[in-house]
């Protein structure tokens, strides 16, 4: 057993204990679903970057910056950090007020309609269960290089370790552990990546080596960045690649029952925003950091077999074997948060949303919520050992699954008056199948599809178009009831709870934080990086 193995087994140790613990506090439905709806600033911001970021956070995007993307995510993170603003302000706080235990639930409340809930919950278990794949398939592949076993046994291992805690200790495990975890992997990135930089030169030399490597993928350093990886044929179709993306994940991070959704666990109204405004700075800053740690290796190991074993492979190479390992505990933190958000948030829609039960009480609903949460814990395990596709490509399937299908009934459930449960169950329906077949016409090679749908064409563009017609036509064709009008006047309302005046002038501070944070990084990436590889100084 090597240190990086032992050091990495031991964090998981303590994730183990402290969920577990975290278990003990469960006393009723509300603290297994919602963490008793009391959670702070620090909570809610760790569990909604932790879940984010994920494994493919730090493998599958790391190996895209690497092979020639940077810029891409660049401007791909860019717009998702905006969702975190976008979302608390027009979607989270009123899902808050519903004081709904998931988000399909809430959608059968807002419109007054079951059917709306049961298709929400489809939908949630289909897009999150592929994210769930990615998730085992990087800790996989992660503990195997480690360890040298078998991948499946490492699988398994991975598998039984998020699933121990998330199944019995519910969303009071998974929010104290998902910060936990975000705190390790922002300290270990940050103390990892000097080592990074200063082996190939040095932060400052960074842009100078790489545009005299001619091992650097083209387009690495340009605003477009490697067109070929981004699937595209020219310029256009790359930055229309990244925008996107980029639309999907700002959607994504505002609508979706893995971010969104945790602001049902918050304290009130202001920790919604403050935790959105520090994911946003997390999402710019935090990120771009690790990316250059990842173009800085191409300066030490251009030919790297697997690209997304980038940051892997510095840990072994590069850094002290204590730097090394804090590193890896940080990658597997990252793939076992999101794991278990992701376990969670799925048993709850199995639940609570498709197959709901007349439960004798609480308790009895607690126990059948846990076996429930281990069932689709085992058969997320199976399908996992199917291996249906890499971490970064099943992650951004699922992400585009429900950008696709929650967008107009999620958001137009607050800021428009006229749509119906039927204009908001037809279009989330037929957003999903509008992105899911376009997606597999362009899949299969299916006659001319894979040139047609693409830029605005794109499936996730079908699908978005086919949401937002049938919203319309529904809506048309069956009006909204005055018992659903009611029902969104109130939620418009802001209770009294929430209005302070001193919580107002703390959230304006993080909204400063945000303008500075964006001032920043701006001068950072065109005084070191845009203004001097285009030699304007």
């Amino acid at each position: 057993m090597n240190v990086f193995f032992l050091g990495v087994i031991v964090s998981i140790v303590v994730y183990l204990v402290v969920g577990l613990l975290a278990g003990r506090k469960v006393k009723d439905i509300d603290d297994y679903y919602v963490s008793g709806r009391n959670a702070p600033t620090i909570l809610i911001a760790g569990t909604l970057f932790a879940s984010m970021l994920s494994v493919n956070g730090f493998m599958g995007d790391q190996g895209f910056c690497y092979t020639g993307n940077i810029t891409t995510l660049v401007l791909l993170n860019s717009m998702c950090a905006c969702g975190y603003v976008f979302g608390p302000l027009f979607f989270g706080r009123y899902l808050r007020r519903s004081e709904c235990g998931t988000m399909p639930e809430y959608f059968g409340v807002r419109y007054k309609d079951p059917r709306i809930r049961r298709v929400a919950g489809i939908i949630t278990i289909i897009s999150l269960t592929a994210y769930l794949l990615a998730c085992i398939t990087g800790v996989g592949i992660l503990m195997q290089e480690l360890t040298g076993l078998s991948y499946e046994l490492c699988l398994f291992i991975a598998w039984a370790c998020f699933t121990a805690f998330t199944f019995y200790s519910g969303s009071k495990g998974v929010i104290i552990t998902d910060t936990m975890m975000f705190m390790v992997f922002i300290v270990a990135a940050i103390i990892a990546g000097p080592y990074i930089f200063n082996a190939q030169g040095g932060l400052g030399s960074l842009l100078e080596n790489l545009m005299n490597n001619p091992a650097a993928a083209e387009g690495l350093l340009d605003y477009h960045g490697n067109i070929p990886g981004t699937g595209a044929s020219d310029v256009f179709g790359a930055v229309m690649y990244a925008v996107t993306m980029g639309i999907i994940w700002f959607i994504t991070v505002g609508v979706s029952p893995w971010q969104a959704g945790r602001n049902l666990m918050a304290k009130n109204e202001h920790v919604i925003f403050r935790a959105g405004a520090v994911a946003a700075v997390c999402t710019t800053v935090f990120l771009l950091y690790v990316n250059l740690m990842s173009i800085s290796v191409i300066n030490l190991a251009p030919n790297l077999e697997d690209p997304q074993r980038v940051l892997i492979w510095a840990a072994f190479n590069v850094m002290p074997k204590l730097v090394g390992t804090l590193l890896l505990a940080g990658i597997m933190a990252a793939g076992l948060s999101s794991a278990s958000t992701f376990l969670s948030v799925v048993g709850f829609s199995v639940t609570s949303d498709i197959f709901p039960v007349a439960f004798k009480d609480e308790k009895h609903q607690l126990r059948t919520s846990r076996v429930i949460m281990l069932a689709v814990g085992i058969v997320s395990l199976i399908l996992a050992y199917l291996g249906l596709g890499g971490v970064r490509v099943i992650s951004w399937f699922a992400s585009t699954i429900i950008a696709a299908s929650w967008l107009v009934p999620g958001v137009g459930s607050i800021l428009s008056g006229k749509l119906s449960a039927t204009g908001a169950r037809w279009s989330m329906t037929a957003g999903f199948l509008g992105f899911i077949l376009s997606k597999c016409l362009v899949g299969f090679g299916a006659g001319p599809f894979h040139s047609i749908l693409i830029n605005f064409l794109d499936p996730f563009f079908i699908g978005l178009y086919l949401s937002l017609a049938f919203a319309v036509i529904g809506s048309k064709l069956r009006p909204v009831t005055p018992e659903e009008s009611a029902y969104r006047d109130k939620l418009l309302v802001l209770p009294q709870g929430e209005r302070a005046a001193r919580e107002y002038q703390i959230d304006r501070r993080y909204g400063w934080l945000l303008i500075v944070m964006g001032i920043l990084t701006t001068l950072f990436l065109l005084l070191t990086w845009a203004l001097p590889y285009n030699d304007l100084i």
